[in-house]
């Protein structure tokens, strides 16, 4: 792949005479793409540069959890970048055609920074920036979550980017929609009994909704291995395919799920202005309860069970023998107590 790097780049600077890839090579962690890593060596004007690269490729189209698509995840990432403050990495461009990669890829700047976030909590080796970090990644949040959608997102791009007929004409029709997408996807992703839970989930999301709130632009995977951080500031947010338009109660929603399964504790801090919920309240004036923060963790928590566990279902079904989805399994199986305890479930712990 490194002369499909080599290739790419050229179109993409093409005032470089020269362009050497080194350091290739694939990082482990995560399967909802194949990410890679180099630097390349390039000589403008005869002065040399060197540009430390991340390569993000689909996986094969039967791996694949969630079809997400390179280009809107580009569009997105570069008007992040030039709209707002946000820290993210620049991205070069994208390559729909599967045959330089192997899959549709693009090519992002790889972003200096920690993405070690666990050394932020249980005294771990960086705990004494973990007030500074987790109050910059609160702004960052209040920001994305502030901005207009058509300042982020003119072309509509994040409108319903993974085409399950959401709506998002206004608030009951987001919700609307969104829960009837889950609803009629639970017979692609019963496999196993346990999974009523999934089906009383989607039912109690329909019946308990909370207040209604402006739509935003939402990241989508807000979670604590989804931003790097140095100098008790983060300097990126990262991961940006899942992004669309959304309530933004959904982001602090799953980082509280994600922050149970990850043993960590971003929603805690800064704990000098009370903890994430109680600053980002501040900074927004929204006063979500706790409440809220709990029907969204659940709603959150749905809106990737449904892709999981379909890819799950499928292996079950012998439509591919593939290992990962055993792994994908076992994986969200923390899960399911959070959303028994959700929903209320008579000896639950809390």
């Amino acid at each position: 792949m490194e002369q499909s790097m080599v290739a790419f780049l050229q179109r993409t600077l093409p005032d470089a005479s020269r362009i050497e890839i080194e350091n290739f090579q694939q990082i482990a962690g995560g399967f909802s793409r194949e990410t890679f890593k180099c630097d390349a060596r390039v000589t403008r004007n005869g002065a040399e540069e060197v540009m430390p690269l991340i390569l993000r490729k689909d996986p094969p189209d039967v791996e694949a959890i969630l079809h997400t698509d390179r280009s809107v995840e580009h569009a997105l990432i570069e008007s992040v970048r030039l709209r707002t403050t946000i820290p993210v990495s620049r991205s070069y461009g994208f390559e729909m055609d599967p045959a330089p990669f192997g899959e549709p890829a693009m090519v992002i700047e790889r972003a200096s920074g920690s993405g070690q976030t666990s050394a932020l909590f249980n005294g771990g080796e960086d705990e004494d920036q973990a007030e500074s970090v987790i109050k910059h990644l609160c702004e960052i949040l209040v920001e994305l979550h502030s901005c207009p959608v058509h300042k982020i997102d003119p072309d509509g791009l994040l409108t319903d980017p993974f085409h399950r007929g959401i709506k998002i004409d206004s608030w009951d029709s987001f919700m609307e929609s969104t829960i009837e997408f889950m609803e009629s996807s639970y017979p692609t992703l019963n496999y196993d009994p346990i999974l009523m839970i999934a089906l009383d989930a989607i039912l109690t999301l329909r019946r308990n909704k909370p207040r209604p709130m402006p739509l935003a632009v939402v990241h989508g995977d807000f979670n604590p291995a989804n931003f790097l951080y140095e100098n008790g500031q983060v300097s990126a947010l990262i991961d940006w395919e899942a992004s669309r338009v959304g309530d933004p109660r959904e982001d602090l929603g799953w980082m509280v799920l994600m922050d149970v399964v990850s043993n960590t504790h971003v929603m805690d801090y800064p704990k000098k202005e009370g903890g994430f919920l109680a600053y980002y309240n501040k900074l927004t004036g929204n006063d979500i309860t706790p409440e809220e923060l709990g029907y969204f963790t659940l709603f959150g928590t749905m809106q990737i069970a449904v892709p999981v566990q379909q890819f799950v279902s499928r292996r079950v079904n012998k439509e591919y023998m593939l290992l990962l989805p055993l792994y994908v399994a076992q994986s969200s199986m923390p899960a399911l107590p959070t959303m028994a305890q959700l929903m209320g479930y008579a000896g639950v712990p809390a």
